[in-house]
C-alpha cells in the first residue's frame, strides 16, 4: 500500500492513529490546537470550492481550474455533481481500548461530490474495503495516484489489511461498491457501476501535523475514491463477523463490551470473560462419515444458555 495512505508515526503529544510505522518521507512540526487549525482548513476549502470548476471527461479524468470567484460553474455552484457535506467527528484512535479514541473535539465538515453512487452496498467503517485513488494537493497538484486498487481496514489488528486516514474511511459510506465484477479473456478485471466521490478533507481528518512528500503539515487534501468492492471483517479472528459484536444496535461498535475488560466485543477472543474463547462457544460438531468435525454456528444460530435469554458466547454463566 502507498505510503500517503499509511498510519505514521507522529509525537507523543499529537498521536492521532494508534499504530506507528517508519517512513523516512514524515516530517514533523510542532502541534498546534486542533480547532484553530480547523477553522483555517474549512476556509481555505470552501474558498477553494469557490473559485475552482471541476471537468470529469469521457474517460474519467479530473480535472481542476481555476475560476473566478462567483461564476456559476464552480465547484460550489454547479449541479451536475453538486455540492454535499457530512459533519463527523475523528474516529482515529490511540488504542484499540475502549477508551482509546483520539482527544479530538472539533466536529468536522467533509465536503464531497458522488461522482457515480454506485450499485451494489454502501460499506460501513470497519469493513474491509477494496478502493482506488488520486490525491490531490488545493494547488490542482497530484501528489500520489493508485490505479490498481488495494484492501484496507479499520482498526488495526493483525488480521486487518492497510488502515487508512479517517476523512478518507468515512466518506466511503456515502457511495457504494460495484455492481458486479467481470473477469476479461486475459485475466484482467471490469468492475462494473462501482461508486465513485471526490471528498475535500480538513487536514485533522488526515495527516495534521505529519508532513508528507507534497503534502505540507497542516494541510487539506482532496481524494477521488473509486469502491470496488467491501467484504464484513472479523477483527478478533473469534469466528463471528464484527459487524454481529454491536451487542446494543447503536452503530457503535466500541461501546460494547460484555466482559468489562476494556476491550470492545468485536477485538475480544473472550466476549463475557469466562475464560472460554468466543469461538469456543460458537463451536458446535457434526458427523461427516464417522469423523466428528468442528463447524461454527450461523450467527442467528448461536444458541442462548438453557433458561437464558442471550447467547451463549455472552453469558459467562453459560458454557
Amino acid at each position: 500500500m502507498n505510503r500517503f495512505l499509511k498510519y505514521t508515526c507522529i509525537a507523543a503529544l499529537a498521536i492521532s492513529l494508534w499504530s506507528c510505522k517508519k517512513d523516512d518521507d514524515v516530517e514533523i512540526v510542532p502541534v498546534r490546537e486542533r480547532q484553530e487549525v480547523y477553522d483555517e482548513n474549512i476556509t481555505k476549502i470552501e474558498s477553494f470550492l469557490k473559485s475552482t470548476s471541476i471537468t470529469v471527461d469521457n474517460e474519467n479524468n479530473v480535472t481542476f481550474d481555476s475560476i473566478t470567484e462567483g461564476s456559476s460553474n464552480t465547484i460550489w455552484s454547479q449541479t451536475q455533481y453538486p455540492l454535499q457535506y457530512i459533519e463527523v467527528k475523528n474516529d482515529s484512535r490511540t488504542t484499540n481500548k475502549v477508551d482509546g479514541l483520539i482527544k479530538d473535539p472539533v466536529t468536522y465538515k467533509l465536503y464531497y461530490l458522488v461522482i457515480n453512487e454506485g450499485g451494489g452496498e454502501n460499506p460501513i467503517t470497519i469493513d474491509n474495503v477494496f478502493t482506488k485513488y488520486t490525491g490531490y494537493n488545493l494547488n490542482h497538484n497530484i501528489f500520489d495516484k493508485n490505479d490498481t486498487g488495494f484492501w484496507s481496514g479499520f482498526p488495526e489488528t493483525i488480521y486487518t489489511p492497510s488502515t487508512v486516514i479517517s476523512g478518507y474511511r468515512q466518506i466511503l459510506t456515502k457511495i457504494k461498491t460495484a455492481t458486479s465484477i467481470t473477469e476479461n479473456p486475459d485475466g484482467t478485471l471490469v468492475y462494473n457501476n462501482p461508486g465513485r466521490v471526490i471528498v475535500f478533507i480538513p487536514s485533522g481528518l488526515g495527516y495534521f501535523n505529519s508532513a508528507q512528500l507534497n503534502i505540507p503539515g497542516y494541510s487539506p487534501i482532496i481524494f477521488d475514491i473509486t469502491l470496488v468492492s467491501k467484504v464484513h471483517a472479523d477483527h478478533d479472528n473469534d469466528g463471528l463477523l464484527s459487524i454481529y459484536e454491536d451487542v446494543n444496535g447503536n452503530g457503535d461498535f466500541w461501546d460494547d463490551d460484555t466482559d468489562n475488560d476494556g476491550t470492545p466485543n468485536f477485538l475480544d477472543l473472550d466476549d463475557d470473560g469466562d475464560g472460554y474463547t468466543t469461538r469456543e462457544e460458537i463451536t458446535f460438531k457434526i458427523d461427516e462419515g464417522g469423523v466428528m468435525v468442528d463447524e461454527l454456528y450461523p450467527f442467528d444460530e448461536i444458541p442462548n444458555c438453557a433458561n437464558g435469554t442471550i447467547k451463549k458466547h455472552l453469558d459467562k454463566n453459560c458454557h
